[in-house]
């Protein structure tokens, strides 16, 4: 006959003090042959349920499960990772942006061959390409009904066995490249923001008591808002990249205004790429105003509602149907009436291709990619410089202006919170004038009138 188990129910532990409200946490604690088990839940009433649960499972004589500590009576859910995962995606899909749902599915994409059971390292070559293609296409397969990879049926991790050591070797592998270096800071937090997000998502639906994600030691590594000023294009550099490429004799000329756009006035991109010739105001002489209403992005076919490959959302962080103004110089006013003569609008939109499509990053690229060789020299700083940096070019033209930072963050679409961050360097160069400044009003106040 086997010996007896060794069960041991200990007292429920408090948070710790000075805890968050989102890491507050009371603990239950068990100990079975040895082998603790331990749960954390959000509130004391939860706690204290369990806990009696288990005295009563160890009152009525029942055996404890020596893998997962818990009484075999217990039911446990077969819910998977690749099976909680789909349905996750299938929930969030009808809410989310064309690139919301082409980075979720990136990192689920990323993620999902770390958490199995057992090593990782005979995860099979075609894995990636059927998650890509079947497992969290959604377009192809609007309920993921598909049948599941062999090697994912069999070795998936069921979502109550994912522990924070599982989550913190699916981290690491999920964020390191070929040569063991780590991706971008941006890619990590995607990644780690997505696990996060399944994992809390299947506690409010009562499959897991608890999320795992709240006691794993890995961290993301911190993001920098911050420019650095002597990588951001000056104003002189806008104005010839604009000049050389609105002088091409051929159909890319037609970038010249985006450009002008992002570099004079501050729009983003897709902002830019967004626009209606009805929404600007081009007078004659004097300053012109772009009324901003959404952007145009282009996350590909399998990302867009509706087909196609571009898609017309609101403004970053605004409601649908915000409106933002921005005031356009006299020479961009100029620049754009030549460039609507030059190329007239397509179905009212002021940027289209040569075939009449909206624009894309991929429209562009080979143009501006010429446009910066020919600007800067091998070894510059600013040769890899990116479209987006011209928006920091007019960002920083601002504020070096003087103009205010509340109305350089309107102009921009920016907080005056973010934008203080993202420009603190500019700001800074200007800490020598503000001190003179400052002296000079200090000066003329004691002189008195």
């Amino acid at each position: 006959m086997s010996a007896p188990q060794s069960v041991q129910i200990y007292a429920v532990t408090s948070p710790k003090p000075r805890s968050t409200t989102e890491g507050r946490r009371y603990r239950v604690k068990w100990r079975v042959d040895g082998k603790d088990k331990t749960r954390s839940l959000k509130t004391k009433a939860q706690a204290d349920r369990l806990r009696a649960e288990l005295l009563r499972a160890v009152a009525s004589g029942q055996w404890f499960d020596p893998a997962t500590g818990e009484p075999g009576t217990w039911e446990r859910s077969e819910e998977t990772w690749i099976s909680w995962a789909q349905k996750w995606i299938l929930l969030k899909w009808p809410h989310w942006s064309g690139n919301s749902r082409r980075s979720a599915v990136e990192s689920l994409v990323a993620l999902t061959p770390f958490l199995v059971r057992g090593s990782h390292s005979r995860v099979p070559e075609d894995l990636g390409a059927w998650l890509r293609q079947d497992g969290f296409n959604v377009a192809s397969s609007p309920r993921l009904s598909v049948e599941l990879h062999p090697w994912l049926k069999r070795n998936s991790i069921l979502l109550v066995d994912i522990e924070p050591s599982v989550l913190e070797a699916a981290l690491t592998g999920a964020t390191t490249k070929l040569d063991g270096s780590t991706m971008a800071v941006d890619v990590v937090r995607r990644r780690r923001t997505t696990l996060n997000s399944v994992l809390k998502a299947s506690v409010r639906r009562g499959i897991l008591e608890s999320n795992p994600m709240d006691r794993i030691e890995w961290r993301a590594p911190e993001r920098t808002l911050a420019i650095d000023i002597s990588t951001v294009p000056s104003f002189l550099d806008v104005v010839e990249i604009v000049e050389r490429v609105w002088n091409l004799k051929t159909s890319s000329a037609r970038y010249a205004t985006l450009f002008a756009f992002v570099g004079m006035a501050g729009l983003r991109p897709s902002e830019a790429m967004g626009l209606h010739a009805i929404d600007l105001e081009l007078p004659d002489s004097g300053w012109g105003l772009a009324r901003l209403r959404g952007a145009t992005t282009s996350p590909g076919s399998r990302f867009v509602s509706g087909g196609g490959i571009h898609e017309d959302k609101a403004l970053k962080q605004r409601a649908p149907g915000v409106v933002r103004p921005v005031p356009l110089t006299p020479a961009l006013v100029d620049q754009v009436r030549y460039h609507l003569e030059r190329f007239p609008p397509v179905d009212g939109r002021v940027f289209t291709t040569a075939t009449g499509r909206p624009m894309s990053s991929t429209s562009y690229s080979k143009t501006w990619q010429r446009a910066r060789a020919l600007q800067y020299a091998d070894g510059s700083q600013l040769i890899s410089s990116t479209l987006y940096d011209l928006r920091h070019s007019a960002a920083t033209l601002m504020l070096q202006a003087g103009v205010p930072p509340a109305e350089a963050a309107r102009r921009l679409g920016h907080s005056v919170d973010v934008l203080l961050r993202i420009y603190a360097g500019v700001l800074e160069d200007e800490r020598d004038r503000s001190n003179s400044l400052i002296e000079q009003e200090q000066r003329g106040q004691l002189r008195g009138p």
